[in-house]
């Protein structure tokens, strides 16, 4: 029995000119900055890990991402982001020689990404945004028994990321904002198996 793996990707998303940012675009408005960074913490889940196969599931865990964008204009932006994802935990049973014997099995992801943002404003300091790119994401995954070798996995693989969510400006140069993200096809059926991961987190953004 196994459990379906995570994978953390390194996301290169986007080269080409449609990422390019011209140097003749301006900053988002007066007073505003173009360039930010910040970082946010939160809870992620793995969603395909087979409840069938494995016992004493933990598929939540805490992860943090932290990121840096330029804001095009009031309402487009692009964003780079690095995420650490957690780890998922399960026991479960594998056969050894003739033998089925208990098993602890684990997934851990982490992935970097490139995705477009767009910013709708609500009222003034309030907006919310949605997002959409690619991941290059890592899935880590580890079997281990008493007696029997660790079978460990690696894969690395591509795909998409999108989500939404909302942020308050404090001021020119500080905002909070909180968001929903999920990051698909991390890791590979023939080897760690292949599973979507949910983020969803609060943070605090810097523009300067």
């Amino acid at each position: 029995m196994e459990l379906k793996k995570i994978a953390c990707t390194v996301a290169l998303l986007g080269v080409g000119s449609a990422f390019i940012v011209p140097a003749t675009i301006a900053a988002p408005a007066t007073g505003q900055s173009a360039y930010y960074v910040g970082g946010s913490v939160g809870q992620s889940k793995f969603k395909d890990i087979e409840p069938g196969v494995a016992t004493n599931i933990d598929d939540k865990d805490t992860g943090y991402k932290i990121y840096g964008g330029y804001q095009i204009d009031p309402v487009w932006g692009i964003e780079a982001t690095y995420f650490d994802l957690g780890k998922a935990t399960a026991n479960g049973t594998i056969l050894n020689g003739s033998t089925v014997v208990p098993a602890n099995l684990s997934a851990k992801a982490s992935a970097w990404g490139l995705a477009g943002v767009f910013t709708a404003p609500i009222t003034y300091g309030f907006s919310v945004f949605g997002k959409l790119g690619l991941v290059r994401s890592e899935l880590k995954t580890s079997v281990s028994a008493i007696g029997v070798v660790g079978n460990n996995q690696k894969e690395s693989s591509t795909g998409a990321n999108f989500g939404f969510g909302a942020k308050y400006d404090f001021t020119s140069n500080l905002a909070i904002r909180a968001e929903w993200e999920r990051l698909k096809k991390m890791g590979d059926d023939a080897t760690t198996g292949e599973t979507d991961i949910d983020f969803v987190s609060t943070g605090i953004t810097f523009k300067f």
